[in-house]
C-alpha cells in the first residue's frame, strides 16, 4: 500500500488548511476521549484532548518525576513505538483532513517521531472489548512515519484524504517521550435523512420534525468558515452541543471603538435547507452581549467547495466573489443571558448553503442555531410535511409567566430547620429543650463556652474539573433592603459548592414593621432547571443563619426593614473559572410573589 500523501504546514496557515475548513473532530466537546494506551508513566494520555493549551509545569515534580502538562511514556528500548487509541466524537465518525500535533514544553524528552493510524468500527462491534486492537489489521495508514521538533506544533494536511469515514484514530509515539496536545480535523457528514441532530426536538414533536434538524450543528455538519474577529473566543464554539459552561466556550470579540463596527461569522450548513427560526444564545455573557445582531443567508453551488474569503478581506472580499447575501432576520435587541428566537424571512422554497450571523457593535454569544428543513425530500413520505413549531419564549427552557398583577402573593413561612432540610442548613442556636438534649452540644474551653457541632457542612466538588483552582473565602454582603411583595424574576445555584450567609446586623423595628430577611429556594428539576412547583419562601431572623446545599437554587439575599444588612458568606471559589459555580436564571415576569 503506498504511504498516504501528506504536507506539513506553517502555524501562521492554520485557519487557512484547518481552521476554516475542518472541525476538531477529536474534541472532548463533542465526546472525543481515549480509550487506551500502551503506557502512561509519567503523563497521562487524557491530557492529550484538554481544551486549553499545554502550561508549563517547569520545576514540579511527582511521584515519578517531573510533571507534564500532556502524555509522556517511560523511557524503554523493549518496544518499536508507544501508542494511543481515542474514540472520534461524532458518533457516524468522521473524514480526516489533517492533524495538529503538539510536543510543547517537551523538550529533550519529545516524540523524535509520529504515525497515524484511523479505522472505522460498527457500533455494534465497538460495544465489544475486543473490538480495539493495537494490532488489529484494519488500521490504515493515514500518516507516515513523520519527524517532530520539540516544544513546537507540527500541522499536517492530507493532500488526498481517504474518502471513507472513520470512527478512531491510533497515534504512535516512535519510540517513546511526550506528545502535550493531539488535535484530529475533519468533515462530519450530515446524518441520514429522517434523522439529525436538534436540541429542541422533544418525543411530543417527533413527527413533526420529521426532516428537521438544527443545520449549523457541528454534529450536522455545520462549521465556521469565516470570523471576522475572534479576540476572547473563538467563532467555532458557536455550533458546539449544549449551552456551555462559561464565557470561555463561546465566540468573543475585542471591544470596538469605531462607529457603525460590527462583527460576523459566516456558518456553512451541513447541507442545503429550508430555513425556518434560529435561535441565538447568550448565555453567561451577561455584561458583555451583543446591542443587536442579524442574520443573512445565501446559496453558492456545488462547486465552492470552501469559502473563497480568507482572514482579513471580509465583506469586500465576498463582493469581489460574487456573494449575494439576502437579509432573513432584520436587526434585534439582545439580552443576558438569554436564547432568543428569530423567525427566519427565507425565500419560500428556496434552500440555503451559509448564513451570516452579524452583531453590532461587538461582543459576545454562546450558540447559534439554525432551524430549518433540509432541502433533500424524504423518501417514502409525501409533501406538504407539518410546519415546524415555533418556539413561544426568548428562553425555551420554561413556560410563559404570569405577569406580577395576575400572582397572588404568598407568604413566606418562619424558618425552622426541619421545613429547610430539602434546601440546606439553618445555623443559628436551638431551643433550651433541644439543647439540653442534644449530644451535638459540646462544653469547651475549659466550661467556659459550649459547642454546638456541625449545624452544617463546608462542601466542594471542584475535584471534577482537575483543571481548577479554589480555595475556602469569606465576603460580606451588604444588601440593600427590597419592598414587599417581592417578584422573583431571577433565580441562581453553586453547582459544586455549598454557600453560607450570616446576618451581621442587629435586628431592629423598622418603621414598615419588617425585619430579618427572606430566604427563597426551589430544587432542581429534571430539566437541570428551576423546579417551579418547589419553589418557596422563608422568613428568617437576624439571629439565624443559613447554608444553601450544592445546586439549589435560590435568589440573591433579600433584606428587610429600612436599612442595608450585612451577611458574612462563606464559600468555596475558583480563582482560575469563577464563573463554573454560578448559573443564573432571568425571567421576563415574576414567577412568583412573597410577602410576610
Amino acid at each position: 500500500m503506498p504511504s498516504p500523501a501528506f504536507e506539513q504546514v506553517p502555524l501562521e496557515n492554520f485557519d487557512r488548511v484547518l481552521g476554516a475548513t475542518s472541525t476538531e473532530v477529536s474534541s472532548v466537546a463533542l465526546g472525543g476521549h481515549v480509550l487506551s494506551c500502551s503506557d502512561e508513566w509519567f503523563a497521562p494520555a487524557s491530557d492529550l484532548l484538554k481544551v486549553p493549551p499545554a502550561q508549563s509545569m517547569k520545576g514540579q515534580f511527582g511521584p515519578a518525576g517531573a510533571l507534564f502538562d500532556g502524555w509522556e511514556t517511560r523511557r524503554h528500548n523493549s518496544q518499536p513505538y508507544d501508542w494511543v487509541i481515542l474514540r472520534l466524537g461524532p458518533k457516524a465518525g468522521a473524514f480526516i483532513k489533517g492533524f495538529d500535533v503538539d510536543t510543547a514544553n517537551f523538550n529533550g524528552n519529545e516524540a523524535p517521531e509520529v504515525q497515524i493510524y484511523a479505522i472505522a468500527i460498527p457500533p455494534d462491534e465497538e460495544a465489544k472489548s475486543e473490538a480495539l486492537k493495537d494490532t488489529d489489521p484494519r488500521w490504515e495508514c493515514v500518516l507516515p512515519k513523520t519527524p517532530c521538533g520539540p516544544s513546537s506544533r507540527h500541522l499536517f494536511v492530507l493532500t488526498s484524504p481517504p474518502a471513507t469515514h472513520f470512527t478512531h484514530i491510533k497515534l504512535h509515539m516512535i519510540p517513546d517521550g511526550g506528545i502535550a496536545r493531539f488535535r484530529v480535523y475533519g468533515n462530519i457528514p450530515p446524518p441520514p435523512l429522517g434523522l439529525g441532530f436538534s436540541e429542541h426536538a422533544t418525543p411530543e414533536t417527533a413527527d413533526a420534525a420529521l426532516n428537521v434538524v438544527d443545520l449549523a450543528h457541528v454534529m450536522n455538519g455545520g462549521r465556521v468558515v469565516y470570523t471576522s474577529d475572534q479576540h476572547f473566543g473563538v467563532g467555532a464554539n458557536l455550533l458546539l452541543p449544549g449551552r456551555g459552561k462559561d464565557m470561555g466556550d463561546g465566540w468573543e470579540t475585542k471591544r470596538s471603538r469605531s462607529p457603525g463596527h460590527k462583527d460576523f461569522v459566516v456558518i456553512k450548513l451541513g447541507e442545503a435547507g429550508l430555513l425556518n427560526y434560529a435561535e441565538i444564545d447568550t448565555a453567561h455573557f451577561l455584561g458583555n452581549f451583543p446591542e443587536s445582531v442579524e442574520l443573512h443567508a445565501c446559496h453558492v453551488g456545488d462547486s465552492m467547495e470552501e469559502w473563497p474569503v480568507t482572514a482579513g478581506q471580509g465583506e469586500e472580499g465576498e463582493k469581489e466573489s460574487g456573494i449575494q447575501w439576502t437579509l432573513i432576520a432584520p436587526r434585534a435587541k439582545m439580552g443576558p443571558g438569554k436564547q432568543h428566537f428569530l423567525p427566519l424571512q427565507a425565500v419560500e422554497g428556496k434552500p440555503y448553503t451559509h448564513v451570516k450571523v452579524t452583531m453590532h457593535p461587538d461582543g459576545g454569544i454562546k450558540r447559534v442555531r439554525i432551524v430549518g428543513r433540509r432541502a433533500a425530500p424524504l423518501s417514502g413520505r409525501a409533501d406538504p410535511l407539518p410546519p415546524i413549531p415555533f418556539p413561544d419564549s426568548r428562553n425555551k427552557a420554561f413556560p410563559q409567566v404570569p405577569g406580577a398583577s395576575d400572582l397572588t402573593p404568598a407568604k413566606a413561612a418562619p424558618l425552622t430547620t426541619d421545613a429547610f432540610v430539602p434546601y440546606g442548613s439553618v445555623i443559628g442556636l436551638p431551643s433550651s429543650a433541644s439543647c439540653a438534649a442534644n449530644s451535638n452540644v459540646l462544653q469547651v474551653n475549659q466550661d467556659t463556652a459550649k459547642k454546638f457541632v456541625s449545624q452544617a457542612p463546608v462542601l466542594s466538588s471542584y475535584q471534577t474539573h482537575a483543571s481548577v483552582q479554589a480555595e475556602t473565602s469569606i465576603h460580606l454582603y451588604r444588601c440593600t433592603p427590597f419592598s414587599l411583595p417581592l417578584g422573583v424574576k431571577v433565580l441562581e445555584r453553586h453547582q459544586f459548592t455549598t454557600q453560607a450567609f450570616f446576618p451581621m446586623t442587629p435586628a431592629a423595628a423598622a418603621s414598615t414593621g419588617q425585619e430579618g430577611y427572606l430566604v427563597i429556594v426551589a430544587l432542581n428539576g429534571k430539566d437541570d432547571k428551576p423546579d417551579l412547583s418547589t419553589l418557596t419562601a422563608f422568613h428568617a431572623q437576624t439571629t439565624q443563619g443559613i447554608s444553601y446545599h450544592p445546586g439549589v437554587w435560590h435568589h440573591p439575599m433579600v433584606a428587610l426593614g429600612s436599612a442595608p444588612t450585612d451577611f458574612a458568606c462563606v464559600v468555596n471559589e475558583s480563582k482560575t473559572a469563577p464563573e463554573l459555580n454560578c448559573d443564573e436564571i432571568l425571567y421576563d415576569a415574576p414567577v412568583a410573589l412573597f410577602t410576610v
